[in-house]
């Protein structure tokens, strides 16, 4: 519930164990709601969450959700470079066409007309306080929604130039491409954390996918010289509100943990299982910090249903008394995920007081 969040991020014993999940599973969704999940999406949304004991919620959807694009094929967007595919309730998209094809031509790019806006990130609705407050509105006292800033810093040059002419520019001139990119980027990101500053949350929730599964994509020191120092200029305007820094990121970041702490970051939520439990424990697992994860959406996709059972008494049994900890799945609960393993995934939480115990028969 939403007191119970606000209760957690003050440092009081909520009434429960908080959790989070990023719902896209039609069927989990109309079993506990009742409800179609296309025909009522923001009712059968709602009804779940609820049902479900989600307590940090991202997607709060306000209208019916379009057809997804059917299993295995793929679906140009109109008018953006991006592809859709079947995910679950909505998409995933991905992108097909970067803004240079070559390193050359990032360095006449006009970093400065980048907008926000016309990324279509996995961020699935604006950094706007607006619209935050119409969703946390239709939430209600359901849970406490959070936008997220998708593209802190090291996101923005994935998202608008790809993987590898990023890689390359930045390898071959690195203070060139920090000058030119990253700092104009910066500015950005500050610009959009005051806008999440000014949501009625104790949270702003910040996005950088810094390291693959085996650890940094860069020498550490390319980090410490080029992203590290920024962090604490785009978080500013949250701190000056006195909200707390939620760093969501996936791969191993083990080797960074420190380095985000001393960068001002509160609390992680750390999206793969890379990163193990026992390293975010030992530097997230303090009073006054907070630590979002746990559950492996791989296993909870191809294991069986007495892995995920025993995946959640595992995780409950390390960190389930650490009060910064909320459970949750790092990849989403999306529509791939065998119906069985959900259930034994709530059934499981329900025993560790993250689910009410009769979830099944919520229906309203």
């Amino acid at each position: 519930m939403q007191s119970d969040v606000w209760s957690w991020a003050t440092g009081k014993q909520p009434g429960k164990l908080i959790s989070k999940e990023t719902l896209n599973h039609p069927r989990l969704i109309e079993l506990v709601s009742g409800l179609n999940a296309y025909k009522h999406t923001p009712q059968a949304y709602r009804h779940a969450y609820q049902a479900l004991g989600i307590d940090l919620i991202n997607r709060v959807p306000l209208e019916n959700a379009p057809l997804p694009t059917p299993p295995g094929e793929i679906r140009r967007h109109p008018l953006r470079p991006y592809d859709y595919a079947h995910l679950g309730v909505y998409d995933t998209v991905m992108r097909h066409t970067y803004a240079c094809s070559c390193v050359e031509e990032v360095w006449e790019l006009d970093v400065s007309a980048l907008a926000y806006e016309d990324l279509l990130t996995p961020s699935p609705h604006p950094c706007q306080a607006a619209d935050a407050a119409t969703r946390q509105a239709f939430l209600g006292e359901v849970g406490l929604y959070y936008p997220m800033l998708y593209t802190t810093l090291f996101m923005w040059p994935v998202e608008v130039l790809g993987w590898e002419i990023f890689l390359l520019a930045a390898a071959l001139e690195p203070s060139r491409f920090h000058d030119h990119f990253l700092v104009p980027c910066t500015e950005k990101s500050r610009r959009l954390v005051a806008e999440l500053a000014r949501c009625d949350s104790p949270f702003v929730f910040v996005h950088d996918d810094l390291a693959s599964a085996s650890g940094p994509v860069f020498r550490p020191s390319w980090y410490d010289d080029f992203i590290f120092p920024h962090y604490p200029e785009i978080f500013a305007p949250a701190k000056q509100a006195g909200k707390k820094i939620i760093l969501v990121a996936d791969g191993n970041l083990t080797r960074f943990l420190p380095k985000l702490i001393c960068s001002g970051v509160d609390g992680i939520m750390f999206e793969s299982p890379a990163t193990p439990l026992e390293a975010v424990i030992e530097h997230f697992g303090n009073p006054g910090q907070y630590f979002i994860g746990g559950i492996s959406t791989t296993l909870l996709t191809f294991g069986s249903p007495d892995e995920v059972r025993r995946s959640v008494f595992r995780v409950a049994k390390q960190a389930g008394d650490l009060p910064g900890f909320a459970i949750a799945s790092g990849g989403g609960l999306h529509g791939s995920i065998p119906i069985e393993n959900l259930e034994a995934y709530f059934d499981a939480r329900a025993e560790i007081g993250a689910t009410p115990r009769y979830w099944r028969t919520f229906l309203c």
